[in-house]
């Protein structure tokens, strides 16, 4: 006959020797919920950083855009056309890719297709150049600061006025909107405004 000291033993013996069903099933369960947080922590912040990135490249494109349109416009011939054109805008100005300062160019840019163009040429030196600077546009708007009534209207507005009804654009307000949503307004002043 087995004593039962021998057998409480032998009990205590094994049961510290491993881990019952029960411990097993909740440390799995409880590192099955530690790895799906660190999941969704790991997700959250590569989304985070594709988001950061995106707008990084968008905010540089703008920069880039801008400080063109501003030169464009800063170094516009005076006298020279500024046509609005139902697929852009048209001047003459002495930026370009050519000479900078020293040669006017007929500047068209283009913002049809989903696409921010600029397109420039010149027919006295046979020169033309163009290049993309911003894809994603969905829509967009131009107005014109009139500088004889101070109000802001639309570049068709400009068009369609009868003929004795001169303006003197001070200013254009470009309003983009981007496909995934973003708007941006660029508001540009256009120099000697009392031609």
């Amino acid at each position: 006959m087995i004593s039962s000291s021998f057998i409480n033993k032998n009990s205590h013996s094994l049961r510290e020797g491993g881990f019952s069903l029960i411990e097993v099933l909740v440390g799995l369960i409880l590192s099955g919920l530690l790895m799906s947080m660190v999941a969704m922590v790991l997700g959250q912040s590569i989304t985070n950083n594709e988001v950061v990135r995106s707008n990084v490249g968008l905010s540089s494109r703008m920069f880039t855009l801008r400080r063109i349109l501003h030169r464009d416009l800063q170094n516009r011939v005076i006298g020279g056309i500024l046509e609005m054109r139902e697929d852009g805008f048209k001047l003459v100005t002495s930026n370009n890719s050519l000479e900078d300062g020293a040669v006017p160019v007929n500047v068209f840019w283009d913002l049809s297709g989903n696409m921010i163009r600029r397109h420039e040429d010149s027919d006295k030196l046979s020169y033309a150049s163009s290049f993309q600077l911003m894809r994603g546009v969905s829509s967009w708007t131009l107005e014109i600061l009139d500088g004889r009534d101070g109000t802001w209207i639309s570049a068709l507005q400009l068009e369609n006025r009868p003929l004795n009804l001169d303006s003197v654009i001070k200013a254009i307000r470009l309003n983009l909107v981007f496909e995934d949503g973003q708007r941006t307004l660029i508001v540009e002043r256009i120099p000697y405004a009392f031609e």
